[in-house]
């Protein structure tokens, strides 16, 4: 008896750690994305549960990049649209923004390769997101940073929808002036896992 509630209590830890990553991604969706209006279209579809997250548990690139492209797949397939944007994280990989950013390129080429360009878009987020000509401690950076190296992929004709009925291109700069308002206390509260190294 001791013996199996041993392996139920090692078996409820493990799923636990294993799902651990999602929780936090789903947080900083809820309390980032979300409250901060960081994408002002994120909330209808994560409350009506049509955001999904996919995390993968193996410390590889190569897995990674074979996670992504599944569920580019099963997005672009998903005829019903029951799920309308994938976020894939990785935990264990590319802690490095600068290879993450190199490796955004083996997943642009996914799009290609599967001839989706025109129905799929990716947004890429990361611990250490670092725009092009901003100091790694601009505020903001923060509009891209997530807890873990995140690839997103979105239906194009949902963003296009999104351009229709809303000033998106305004969008990248009030979020900016939004984060840079804030105080290094507020960021450091939001953003734990984002603090500038």
């Amino acid at each position: 008896m001791r013996q199996e509630t041993r392996l139920v209590n090692d078996y409820s830890e493990k799923k636990d750690v294993q799902q651990q990553p999602q929780r936090r991604v789903k947080q900083w969706i809820e309390q980032c994305v979300i409250d901060l209006s960081l994408c002002p279209f994120a909330s209808v579809p994560y409350r009506a549960g049509r955001v999904r997250v996919s995390v993968c548990q193996k410390a590889s690139e190569a897995s990674f990049l074979d996670l992504i492209e599944a569920e580019l797949i099963a997005l672009d397939e998903d005829v019903d649209i029951a799920v309308e944007t994938t976020l894939v994280a990785a935990p264990y990989t590319l802690p490095d923004f600068l290879d993450f950013n190199d490796f955004l390129e083996r997943v642009e080429a996914l799009l290609a390769t599967n001839d989706r360009q025109s129905r799929l878009q990716i947004a890429s987020f990361h611990p250490h997101y670092q725009f092009a000509g901003a100091s790694p401690s601009d505020a903001g950076n923060y509009t891209n940073r997530a807890p873990y190296p995140i690839v997103q992929w979105l239906r194009a004709d949902t963003v296009a929808r999104a351009v229709e009925v809303a000033d998106t291109l305004a969008i990248p700069d009030r979020n900016i002036a939004r984060l840079k308002a804030m105080t290094a206390n507020e960021l450091r509260s939001l953003f734990p896992w984002a603090i500038s190294r």
